[in-house]
Order: C-alpha cells, then sequence, then structure tokens
C-alpha cells in the first residue's frame, strides 16, 4: 500500500480525525469540512483517498424511521491511521476539537 502524500489539507484532516479517535467519538464529512476549513470536494478526496490506503473507514448513519434528512457518513481512523498520524504529525495546540454532533464509537 502506498502512502498518501501528506499535503495541508491531508494534515489538517488527519489532525481532526486523531483528536476525534483520542476523545472517542466518530466525525460526519460536513463537520470535518468546517473545522478544517476547506471546500468540500477537497476534504471529500482526501478521505476517499485515505479509505484507500486503509487508513480510515466510513460509515453511514442509520435514520430512524420517518426522519426526513440526508444520512450523513461518519469518518474514523483506523489502527494503521492512528499510527501513521501520530506518528507524522506535530501537536498543534491551535486545532479545535470536533465538538458538533459527533458520534461515540462502537464499543
Amino acid at each position: 500500500m502506498v502512502a498518501p502524500r501528506l499535503t495541508g489539507v491531508t494534515a489538517d484532516v488527519l489532525a481532526l480525525l486523531l483528536q476525534a479517535w483520542d476523545d472517542g467519538v466518530e466525525v460526519h464529512g460536513w463537520l470535518l469540512i468546517k473545522s478544517v476549513r476547506r471546500c468540500g470536494p477537497t476534504v471529500y478526496q482526501v478521505l476517499d483517498r485515505l479509505e484507500d490506503a486503509g487508513w480510515v473507514s466510513g460509515s453511514w448513519e442509520v435514520l430512524p424511521a420517518g426522519q426526513k434528512r440526508p444520512r450523513r457518513r461518519y469518518y474514523r481512523l483506523t489502527a494503521a491511521g492512528v499510527a501513521f498520524a501520530a506518528a507524522r504529525l506535530q501537536p498543534t495546540a491551535a486545532k479545535p476539537s470536533p465538538k458538533a454532533t459527533p458520534k461515540p464509537l462502537p464499543q
């Protein structure tokens, strides 16, 4: 498996996902976009590359019956993604923690 390039946006996404991992939550795509302050197509392209590399897994939200809104796709780092992100990213105090509607990781 070839590691994706560690661009600025990739590092931003990985840092947020690593923080979410530490907090024990998953984050949805819109929250990632708002938190890293990058455009949607750019963030989703990074997420696709990270999923292809096996560093991120995504799952679709299950909506209660009768709820009429689009489902969210939640993302979290895999064990390999955590190892890579922890080894390659510099700790930053400026990164916000994802707070808006995170979903707890399954036990």
